[in-house]
């Protein structure tokens, strides 16, 4: 039974969803924008950035569905030990891969400075799977949004329109001097939106073959850690001040050609509409009733899932 007598929320959970992290993020982290560096600005973004989980979690609630069955979602850690394996170790090849590409194209790369010690690199990995991608925004995109849109567009369709919405939701952060997307170049910028809609890809692939937020957000911070061992030449990259814009431009191109790759493998060997082998996530399976399978516009909704 519903708890809301908001239209909104009872008939379009996944809008509601969407519009709920925009405003909770949006209205805690912009006052950040107006701010100098500091610890004040760092914590309006850091505590605002909760918009998705606590967004979903509003939602659930307020339909009535089961908040238990969305929220255990975040540690069901059973799933096989390959997808751990996938989790932690793909973005590592793609860095890899990322890395040798730069070279091959004689870009801003620097084989002889030191790597982050792993105690550094651990700390920037916990640091990450709390703060920055992994548990302040999977419980909404992936363990929300993704079930629900599953069902009425398709697992590919999906993921792309995630994508589309959780690089908007980003926007403030390239306005708040304390963000690192405030001093993004423009071709960084685009680059970003590239990488977010692969990355949502292949999130959605992770999400939907083990109906595990936590292998996802291990994904996701796995990928965003693993560009810190990118031996990038920052005298290659800012030289005289200035930003070197084709140096820039060479490591954007390059990380993106290599999640298009590894998100067009996913596609083509698992298929668009589940980008799964056997059944996926949909709403009931994380504590939806039925009366929300995708409620974002047009009317495309695909049987999906299987046996």
């Amino acid at each position: 039974m519903s708890n809301s007598r908001v239209p909104l929320v009872d008939d379009h959970p996944v809008s509601a969803f969407f519009l709920g992290a925009y405003a909770y993020t949006w209205i805690l982290s912009s006052p950040a924008v107006f701010m100098d560096p500091s610890w004040t600005a760092a914590i309006l973004v850091y505590v605002g950035s909760f918009g998705p989980p606590v967004s979903a979690a509003a939602v659930t609630w307020l339909r009535g569905d089961d908040v238990r069955a969305w929220a255990s979602q975040i540690t069901k850690w059973r799933v096989g030990w390959l997808w751990w394996v996938v989790a932690l170790g793909l973005p590592l090849v793609a860095a890899g891969l990322i890395t040798g590409g730069i070279f091959a194209l004689r870009g801003p790369v620097d084989f002889g400075q030191s790597l982050p010690s792993p105690a550094i690199f651990v700390g920037i990995f916990l640091f990450t799977l709390v703060l920055s991608g992994g548990l302040n925004e999977e419980p909404g995109w992936r363990g929300f949004a993704q079930p629900r849109l599953n069902e009425r567009y398709g697992a590919l369709r999906a993921s792309l329109l995630i994508g589309v919405v959780w690089a908007g939701w980003h926007l403030p952060y390239f306005f708040a001097p304390v963000t690192p997307h405030s001093s993004f170049p423009l071709v960084n910028q685009v680059g970003w939106f590239g990488g977010i809609l692969t990355l949502s890809v292949l999130l959605g692939w992770v999400y939907n073959s083990t109906g595990s937020v936590l292998v996802a957000m291990v994904f996701h911070t796995m990928a965003n850690t693993a560009d810190v061992l990118i031996p990038l030449s920052a005298d290659r990259i800012l030289i005289d001040g200035v930003v070197d814009q084709r140096a820039v431009g060479t490591v954007v191109a390059v990380h993106l050609l290599v999640y298009v790759v590894l998100s067009l493998a996913v596609v083509a060997y698992y298929g668009p509409k589940t980008l799964a082998r056997g059944r996926i996530p949909l709403a009931g399976d994380v504590g939806g009733d039925g009366r929300d399978a995708g409620d974002v516009g047009g009317d495309g909704r695909e049987e999906v899932g299987g046996d």
